[in-house]
């Protein structure tokens, strides 16, 4: 009997990472304008374990991270939306910005969440940025993009 080689197809399959994926919390930020939080978050009453999250108040207003995505990669999904743990009444804008386009933005209240798939085909960079659009000056404001995932 003789051992056959695997095919082309097959093998990229396995090692394309645009097959597999990478959550976002498995790469770090080329440059962000404070601290980033990785890890579980829960948004809208759902828990996400793979989340990146990014805070923002009246004194420091935007907040963002951008990733270096190495032209490798076909779309980012996430849900996003304000922690739950954010103030009673805040809302944030939720911007992804691709290669200097911006390709996606909304305003999300507390207690809503949204579902986001954005194409990042042949992308270098993927700027994620939040700003402050709350009424309590004095807190800070959690914007979330759960399980955060690039295919």
């Amino acid at each position: 009997m003789t051992e056959t080689e695997p095919s082309a197809s097959t093998e990229s399959e396995t090692t394309d990472p645009a097959v597999q994926g990478k959550y976002l919390t498995e790469l770090d930020p080329l440059t962000s304008s404070g601290g980033v939080d990785t890890g579980a978050a829960d948004i809208n009453g759902k828990g996400f374990a793979r989340s990146v999250t990014l805070s923002a108040n009246a004194a420091g207003p935007v907040s963002f991270a951008e990733y270096h995505l190495g032209r490798q990669w076909r779309t980012f999904s996430a849900t996003v939306g304000l922690r739950d743990d954010s103030p009673t009444g805040g809302s944030l804008t939720f911007e992804i910005v691709v290669d200097g386009s911006k390709k996606y933005g909304n305003r999300i209240p507390l207690g809503k969440s949204q579902e986001v798939n954005v194409d990042v085909t042949h992308a270098l960079r993927m700027k994620l940025t939040i700003t402050y659009t709350g009424q309590d000056s004095g807190s800070y404001y959690y914007g979330s993009w759960g399980d955060a995932k690039l295919k």
